[in-house]
């Protein structure tokens, strides 16, 4: 997460930051970045954040949330994301990171913070395009989490490639 959002600061992306004690340090520091943020969470205030991401994309700005959730399990993809595409109308762009050197939390998500002077791989994925209003949301869903997983392998790969 540290990476792309240090790398697409102060370009007025809005963020899904959820609700919780947690995520009021978060938005905060996205705030002082240049992130516009939504608030809300699959366990709390999901309705009005997703509401008010629709809204956010429909009038063209770009929206960044994490998809597998507040609790997990890790690299699911959750139904909110591409949920929020098709209501919208807009495309997805997947993003992720690995880094060469770093630390990797114990929790459900393996937080990972880059250690200083590591090398970081960032990669973006090509935009996955609006699949139209009729969608169901659960095949789009699992596009969205392929995609996003090879991507996660690439960068994982080039992580250990260039060591």
């Amino acid at each position: 997460m540290i990476v792309p959002v240090w790398f697409a600061r102060k370009q007025r992306i809005v963020a899904m930051i959820s609700q919780h004690r947690d995520g009021e340090m978060v938005a905060r520091l996205v705030q002082k970045l240049g992130y516009d943020t939504v608030r809300g969470s699959s366990t709390r205030g999901g309705t009005g954040a997703a509401l008010q991401m629709i809204e956010r994309l429909k009038n063209g700005q770009v929206g960044a949330m994490i998809c597998d959730g507040p609790k997990g399990p890790i690299y699911k993809m959750k139904p909110g994301t591409p949920y929020l595409a098709i209501q919208s109308g807009a495309d997805v762009i997947p993003a992720t990171f690995a880094a060469k050197s770093c630390w990797t939390f114990r929790s459900w998500d393996r937080f990972t913070v880059p250690k200083p002077f590591s090398r970081v791989f960032l990669l973006w994925g090509d935009p996955i395009p609006f699949p139209g209003e009729n969608t169901d949301v659960n095949e789009f869903s699992q596009q969205l989490e392929a995609a996003l997983n090879d991507l996660m392998k690439q960068a994982e790969q080039l992580a250990v490639d260039n060591k």
